[in-house]
């Protein structure tokens, strides 16, 4: 009865150290409405797919974006899934999510410039009264479905209700051979839509390099 009552003592602190993860403690500087910059784990097409697609040589390959969210005593993470569409994950959980170098998640911090900390609230509030919407499969602006960057770019509104984000060309194309990734040939036939290279939209390098932002934190 002892070693049972040790053992049940010591998972509820394996709990406790995993939910302090999830507070500002292990994440101190974070606040509401920062944009976290992932380099996602390459375990899907999807992810290779936007990497190949999206990153110079240069660049570290960000694959996907989520908002900030403070929430109580927990930390939040709004974002657009393909699996899931629109979630709230928590922190701790979000940063699982990302590759690491030497140890360390590959995330970086954008944090809008101060000219623009006015508008963090209500973005947040925007991207939050999206949870439940579907991730947007099409990349096509204004379908009421949202991939990572479109969510971003459509809640961080200035005092004019237009995106502080401006929209770059998108391509679908390897950045190395200049060739569209077979990926993307499959996905948008799948869909019975042509591939929307040219068309307005955003990607996470892009928006990392935004001139609206700073990057506040590396933790790699």
């Amino acid at each position: 009865m002892f070693i049972k009552k040790f053992f049940f003592a010591l998972s509820l602190c394996a709990v406790a150290v995993l939910q302090a993860c999830n507070t500002t403690q292990n994440y101190d500087g974070l606040k509401d409405g920062d944009l976290l910059f992932i380099v996602g784990k390459s375990k899907s097409e999807l992810t290779n797919a936007i990497k190949e697609s999206t990153s110079e040589k240069d660049d570290v390959p960000f694959s996907h974006v989520g908002i900030v969210k403070f929430e109580d005593k927990d930390v939040y993470v709004i974002e657009a899934t393909p699996s899931e569409g629109i979630i709230q994950t928590l922190l701790y959980e979000f940063m699982q999510k990302a590759e690491k170098r030497k140890g360390k998640p590959l995330v970086a911090v954008g944090r809008v410039k101060p000219e623009y900390q006015y508008i963090v609230p209500l973005a947040v509030e925007k991207a939050g009264d999206q949870l439940g919407r579907p991730y947007d499969y099409a990349y096509e602006e204004g379908n009421d479905a949202y991939y990572c960057t479109e969510l971003v770019r459509f809640s961080y509104l200035d005092s004019l209700r237009n995106p502080i984000f401006p929209a770059v060309a998108m391509t679908f194309k390897n950045k190395e051979t200049g060739e569209t990734e077979e990926y993307w040939k499959k996905h948008f036939a799948g869909l019975q839509l042509e591939i929307p290279e040219g068309k307005p939209g955003t990607n996470p390098v892009e928006m990392s390099k935004s001139p609206v932002i700073d990057i506040v934190h590396k933790y790699y």
